[in-house]
């Protein structure tokens, strides 16, 4: 009878522990699947550090990487848990390389951006490029 006590307790034991290391991998990787380099999901919500790749001259270079979103000019993009684009930190790039500034609709209001810009969205915000195609990173 005591065995079968120590076996229960014993087997309890390594449940937790794994269930712990679990916690602790998800924690400190993101979610399993990001799409981009650097960049976790936790909660939902999207976190980057990554760094900007620059060109000859040191500004940064508009390129396409896995997990980047490409809004389309005129096409109004909802941001949505689970969805296409969904809340967090964003590096606006710009779709062309004669262009260093172009508008953006976020929230109802058209703004000015500058090539390599910070954004962040929130949930249930909608955003629309105005002027130009944008990368979103």
């Amino acid at each position: 009878m005591e065995a079968l006590i120590a076996a229960v307790i014993a087997e309890g034991v390594v449940i937790v522990g794994l269930a712990v290391a679990l916690i602790i991998a998800i924690k400190k990787n993101g979610r399993p699947g990001s799409k981009a380099d650097n960049v976790r999901i936790i909660d939902g919500v999207r976190y980057t550090t990554d760094k900007l790749e620059y060109g000859e001259d040191g500004q940064p270079a508009v390129t396409h990487r896995k997990g980047d979103i490409l809004l389309e000019r005129g096409k109004t993009y909802t941001v949505r848990l689970g969805g296409k684009i969904i809340p967090g930190k964003y590096t606006v790039l710009t779709g062309s390389e004669n262009t260093d500034k172009f508008n953006l609709r976020i929230g109802g209001i058209v703004r000015e951006y500058s090539h390599a810009e910070d954004i962040v969205l929130a949930d249930g915000e909608e955003i629309c490029a105005v002027s130009h195609a944008v990368i979103l990173r």
